[in-house]
């Protein structure tokens, strides 16, 4: 989806940002997720770091952050303050968007989360199109930005 064409010949802002050759996300550190993760089975930290790899790799510029008391990652986009978090639970992986229940959701993979929040439920990689996910990514930074 990277780069990809909208409807009117333009970029979404999410994919623009992509195209800019921008500086690289700072991440958590390494030490950081790896403690977040311990303790769970191997297929949720296998989903948890792939579905951080698609957030990554949709929003370059954003800051990702572990949350500990929140037992997640967070991902902060410059233009769009927060935006999303990957919370690894005790069999799944949730992708949570704050503001979900206003995205588009064509696919209906987004399932509640509270009155306006909204998550993607993943039990392994791949289960949802990485592109699907990113189209997630986008329309929350699009949202965000108003």
């Amino acid at each position: 989806m990277e780069g990809a064409a909208r409807s009117g010949g333009g970029l979404s802002g999410a994919a623009e940002a992509r195209t800019r050759g921008g500086e690289p996300m700072p991440e958590a550190s390494g030490a950081e997720v790896e403690e977040l993760l311990r303790g769970h089975e191997a297929g949720v930290v296998e989903t948890a770091l792939w579905v951080r790899g698609v957030v990554r790799a949709a929003m370059p510029d954003a800051q990702e952050k572990v949350w500990p008391g929140w037992h997640g990652f967070g991902y902060h986009h410059p233009g769009a303050g927060y935006v999303c978090g990957v919370f690894p639970r005790e069999r799944a992986v949730s992708l949570f968007f704050e503001y979900g229940e206003r995205l588009p959701d064509p696919a209906r993979i987004l399932t509640p989360s509270g009155r306006r929040g909204r998550s993607v439920v993943l039990d392994r990689p791949g289960q949802v199109p990485e592109d699907r996910l990113t189209a997630l990514i986008d329309a929350a930074v699009e949202l965000r930005r108003g």
